[in-house]
């Protein structure tokens, strides 16, 4: 079996910033952390009740560490149909950009796998604070994937008024026990780009010299070009508003699965992030 190698490491002497000239940090090498609220979980610490999240449940399930590379969360459900494990942060700390907030940008990423495709359902994403985020989510963007389907979709929520786009299913391969990235980012137009592939992160480079799917079966070592889909926020003369509208309300971050059918399904998420500019 032959071993791609990585990548050189670029080298930059003087460091990075994404302050400006004018910034407070400007000659700090190591970049102002500030520039961007970020919530970024690897998975390697504070899960549990008394941790950095509140867990929800529909049953007595759990959401626990397990073994693995890069720091993994396992979310078990209980055995009974409808029965769910989410987690939230303990308060909303995001907030769409739009109104006065418009023009900034914002992101999310997940990497996570199912251990039956057809008979769960998950949400991953931002949104609002809700102990039974199954029941219908008010306001967000978010992914999420029904029970008795195999169809992504994307949603942004406001106020209860929920669009939501199907992902083109050849950008991504859903398979049990089979990792998955997913991501969207909304630009300075309001436009929200997202993509999805089975490695969005990591070494290999999202130069945007691969095919738009990373479909393994079709494209084993090709990166994915970002992104794979875009909803059009009407901001743009040349572009057609997609009718979406960003919310106002305060948002979370938020990872949850549920069972569609009489027997405990698992999730295996091994990181999450979203960040905005300041």
């Amino acid at each position: 079996m032959s071993v791609i190698p990585s990548q050189v490491p670029q080298r930059l002497p003087a460091g990075s910033t994404t302050d400006p000239p004018y910034g407070p940090w400007a000659d700090n090498g190591n970049g102002n952390p500030f520039f961007y609220h970020q919530f970024a979980d690897d998975f390697d610490n504070a899960l549990g009740s008394t941790g950095l999240y509140t867990i929800s449940a529909g049953g007595a399930g759990s959401v626990a560490h397990t073994p693995g590379d890069g720091g993994l969360a396992l979310f078990t459900t209980a055995g009974a149909s409808g029965n769910f494990e989410s987690i939230q942060l303990p308060a909303a700390s995001f907030t769409a950009p739009q109104g006065a907030l418009a023009g900034k940008k914002m992101f999310y990423i997940v990497r996570l796998q199912l251990s039956d495709v057809v008979n769960s359902a998950f949400i991953a994403g931002l949104a609002n604070t809700s102990a039974t985020p199954f029941a219908g989510l008010t306001d967000g963007i978010w992914f999420s994937k029904a029970s008795a389907s195999s169809q992504i979709v994307i949603n942004v929520a406001a106020a209860s008024s929920v669009k939501s786009f199907n992902l083109n299913a050849n950008s991504y391969n859903l398979a049990n026990g089979v990792n998955l990235d997913l991501s969207w980012y909304i630009d300075r137009y309001g436009n929200v780009q997202f993509s999805a592939g089975a490695q969005l992160v990591g070494w290999l480079p999202q130069s945007g010299t691969g095919a738009s799917t990373s479909a393994p079966e079709l494209y084993p070592s090709l990166p994915v070009l970002c992104p794979t889909g875009k909803l059009y926020s009407g901001n743009q003369p040349t572009t057609v508003a997609s009718g979406y509208t960003l919310p106002t309300a305060n948002l979370n971050v938020t990872l949850a699965v549920q069972t569609g059918a009489a027997a405990v399904k698992t999730m295996t998420a091994d990181f999450h992030s979203a960040a905005k500019e300041r």
